[in-house]
């Protein structure tokens, strides 16, 4: 049998301390680990001490810190006046009436500036029409025509209607003034009252037939219609239109009806030798007054009539506005006053 040879252990100096392995699973691996005496192990790398800065830069970095401080605040300064040079602007276009302002001012058609319209006030236990054009109208007469405006002298304060007085009775003739009453005493005794009267006088009915070609046929119209009194308010306008308003009572609807047809119909006034009706499609009409208007076939230097007349029918009451110029009557302040002037009656 034979012996096979083995091996001799290892010599003790060969195997692994215990010590020395742990140090070695202790200390880090790879290239970051310190070797030698100046890394040992487990101590941490300190930041090398910056180095101070030169005082030129410093100087340099505080100047363009200033700079930038003093930039920002110039422009918020800009900023703020821009902003309220902007709101001041917005505030001097808006604030003024838009007319008040050079270049956006619109041309003036020739409209007139009258003062707010004010009712008179009723009788006790008389109502105001009910617009259906029915009812009659109560109302002292004289203080339901248009007062003057402020271009031909009238005032712009609304006027203070005294306390309301009886209506004269019926004269039983056009020819005749109304009964006076104590209001009617103090009015001006001409039939054409100052301008921007707040009162306008008392005058005969059948002055209005002075005021047509065919005076006798308006009378006997007027007498037969049993006017009962009659009232007038003229002026002239800066513009040289001269305006003529004057206002009727009949006792009924029906009566003055009858006479307001026969006068857009069959009526030639004086100040218009020939007339021809005008369209009115887009007037703004009021419930309870019935309008015409006419116009002269003459023309002024303007190429407007020279004359313009509208007659309005509201219940008890006949209006005739007549308005001439040689130069022409604008329609702008021809269409206002009558606008107005129904307002009153409506």
């Amino acid at each position: 049998m034979t012996d096979h040879a083995t091996p001799p252990p290892p010599a003790p100096q060969d195997l692994p301390v215990p010590d020395a392995l742990a140090a070695a699973e202790a200390a880090p691996a790879g290239p970051e680990a310190p070797a030698g005496p100046e890394a040992p192990v487990g101590a941490e790398a300190q930041p090398a001490p910056e180095a101070p800065l030169d005082p030129a830069v410093l100087a340099e970095q505080e100047a363009r810190r200033t700079r930038r401080r003093k930039a920002a605040v110039r422009w918020s300064c800009a900023a703020l006046v821009f902003a309220l040079a902007g709101t001041g602007t917005a505030l001097a276009v808006t604030a003024p009436e838009r007319t008040d302002l050079p270049g956006l001012a619109t041309a003036s058609d020739g409209r007139y500036t009258f003062a707010p319209l004010t009712l008179p006030p009723l009788p006790a236990g008389k109502n105001a029409p009910d617009g259906r054009g029915t009812s009659l109208h109560h109302a002292d007469l004289r203080h339901l025509l248009l007062p003057a405006p402020k271009e031909a002298g009238g005032s712009l304060t609304p006027p203070v209607f005294p306390a309301p007085t009886p209506a004269p009775t019926a004269s039983g003739s056009p020819t005749a003034s109304p009964a006076p009453t104590p209001s009617a005493s103090a009015a001006a005794p001409s039939a054409t009252p100052a301008p921007g009267s707040e009162v306008a006088p008392w005058v005969p009915c059948d002055a209005l037939a002075d005021e047509q070609q065919d005076a006798v046929k308006t009378r006997v119209l007027l007498l037969e219609d049993a006017c009962r009194a009659a009232t007038v308010r003229e002026w002239t306008a800066s513009d040289g239109t001269r305006t003529q308003i004057r206002l009727l009572r009949f006792s009924s609807s029906k009566e003055s009806w009858d006479a307001f047809a026969d006068l857009r119909g069959k009526g030639r006034p004086k100040a218009a030798a020939d007339t021809k009706s005008t369209p009115r499609d887009d007037w703004d009409t009021l419930d309870g007054v019935s309008l015409t208007t006419v116009e002269s076939t003459a023309a002024g230097t303007k190429g407007t009539p020279t004359a313009r007349v509208a007659y309005l029918s509201a219940s008890d009451l006949l209006a005739v506005v007549t308005m001439t110029n040689p130069t022409g009557v604008p329609i702008a302040p021809f269409r206002q006053v009558v606008t107005l002037q129904s307002d009153l009656l409506a």
